[in-house]
């Protein structure tokens, strides 16, 4: 991964099938409440805010096996979401990937760097590799080229290369967090920003020489305590006019599951932080918005990276007991918050979640005894991914007493007030489809919450919950269901009361 080791109306219910949360009418004292008109337009949601990363490393996460084939099955199952943009080679190894070792037959191809002290890895998920499976789900594709120990030259060749393949990449990355400065854990030393301007600079110029219509995206990174960035500030101001866009690492959280003295507290501390943290990730992206801004530089965002995540340190914890809290409900909470997060605000296009499969992470697609299974995050992608285009409404959201506070964990500090909802709402341009997502990022309480909706008359509605017993519920070989989306019809269409149960994404849909 990219964080280079070290481092969320009067009408009764008729028929509400399994779904978990509860209707109620004509009650006063709501905790919270939401008012959404439909007929003011936000922003269109960008379809790039659906991608997912296919790393080099791990087989292509999972999507081939061990013989080299491709996975047919996890294939399938991908193949059920709308991806709209793959990233590639993805996170740590993308600076240490020779594109050219990487191409003929898979046995020949000799083992390249991760990116990981001491670990070498057999890069089966070479360009080929990546051009089929993008042109199986339809994906757009989007290139990391090798900052490291690469050259503008390799760049150049490499954009060739996918040119005379017709395959032409549009969308290049110049490098995965390069601006971490020192000697690493992999024995690297990050450049200055300056010097990394002038790679973006002659990296911009090598890749447009091949594929003229590229677009460049720089790294862009959060300074300390989430303040302006003097990277940004030097990167933007020497290399701005030879890029397209900036992409940004802000949203994996908590990151480490413990204290600095290396505690590890309750679940319920961990994925409170997590949850509570994505009032730092909106809040990263207004602060890198203020300065785009005060440099003059308005141009796109994309996410490369993001995912609620515990990093495994076996110092601290057993790695299998850290791992088994990513693939949980709680954790793809928290990336349902993030989405709803990008979703509004105006200057992110594009983001990637990490990673597609694999039995560690918050992978789409879990890997259990041989068994692959739908994660809770695969049920997060899939549905947000259906508004890809839609219209961004108007919304408000009157948390009232309905809020939590998070405690600091190493790397992360607290928030307070943070609300116990989250929520967006969407249409289609001809304005026959409306929709209500809704997040209850709390993990112990109930909200009951006061609804007024301008939706025309006579729409048809269903209710669709992700809910499990518990936050860290999560999916398994022999419980493939204990976390799902349960759905039935929702009579109520304008002003109603409605308990949204803890730890839930709730879905209201509706059609003219």
């Amino acid at each position: 991964m990219g964080v280079k080791m070290r481092r969320i109306s009067a009408a009764l219910v008729a028929g509400l099938l399994t779904v978990s949360a509860v209707v109620v009418l004509g009650q006063s004292g709501a905790e919270s409440t939401i008012t959404v008109d439909f007929t003011k337009i936000r922003r269109v949601i960008p379809p790039f805010l659906f991608g997912q990363n296919l790393q080099t490393t791990d087989r292509g996460d999972g999507v081939l096996r061990s013989d080299g084939q491709f996975d047919a099955e996890l294939l399938d199952m991908l193949s059920e979401l709308r991806l709209t943009t793959l990233r590639y080679p993805g996170g740590t190894a993308a600076d240490f990937f020779h594109w050219w070792q990487a191409l003929g037959p898979q046995s020949g191809r000799p083992k390249q760097p991760s990116g990981n002290p001491n670990e070498f890895y057999t890069p089966l998920a070479g360009p080929e590799e990546f051009i089929k499976v993008s042109t199986a789900l339809r994906a757009i594709p989007f290139v990391t080229a090798n900052v490291s120990s690469g050259s503008p030259e390799e760049a150049s060749e490499f954009a060739k290369y996918f040119v005379q393949r017709g395959f032409p990449v549009t969308y290049w990355e110049v490098g995965n967090e390069i601006y971490f400065e020192g000697i690493l854990d992999n024995g690297s030393v990050g450049p200055p920003p300056d010097v990394y301007a002038k790679k973006v600079i002659n990296y911009a110029s090598a890749i447009r020489a091949s594929a003229p219509f590229a677009k460049i995206f720089a790294a862009a990174v959060i300074g300390p305590e989430e303040t302006d960035s003097f990277w940004n500030s030097v990167v933007l101001s020497l290399a701005g006019p030879y890029i397209d866009g900036v992409s940004l690492h802000n949203a994996y959280f908590p990151l480490w599951g413990f204290l600095p003295d290396k505690t590890v507290p309750s679940d319920e501390y961990l994925f409170t932080a997590m949850l509570g943290a994505t009032k730092t990730v909106e809040g990263t992206l207004n602060v890198m918005d203020e300065q785009m801004t005060r440099l003059g530089r308005l141009i796109p965002i994309f996410v490369t990276e993001y995912d609620g995540i515990f990093f495994a340190d076996k110092t601290v914890e057993d790695p299998a007991r850290t791992n088994q809290r990513n693939p949980t409900l709680g954790s793809a909470l928290f990336n349902a918050s993030v989405l709803q997060t990008f979703a509004r605000h105006n200057r992110v296009y594009g983001a990637h979640h990490m990673a597609l499969a694999g039995p560690n992470y918050g992978s789409l697609v879990g890997i259990d005894q041989g068994v692959r299974v739908r994660n809770p995050q695969f049920y997060v992608h899939r549905e947000y991914s259906r508004e890809a285009g839609n219209l961004l409404v108007e919304l408000t959201l009157d948390a009232k007493a309905a809020l939590f506070n998070s405690q600091p964990l190493k790397g992360l500090g607290g928030q307070t007030g943070v609300p116990k909802l989250d929520a967006i709402a969407t249409r289609d341009p001809g304005s026959r489809q409306f929709a209500l997502f809704v997040v209850n990022r709390s993990l112990t309480t109930t909200v009951q919450t006061s609804l007024s909706l301008n939706l025309p008359a006579g729409v048809t509605g269903t209710v669709s919950v992700l809910n499990g017993p518990s936050y860290t519920s999560r999916n398994t070989a022999a419980a493939p269901n204990t976390v799902a989306l349960t759905t039935g019809p929702f009579s109520p269409s304008g002003s109603f009361t409605y308990t949204f149960p803890p730890h839930s994404l709730t879905i209201f849909r509706w059609s003219k």
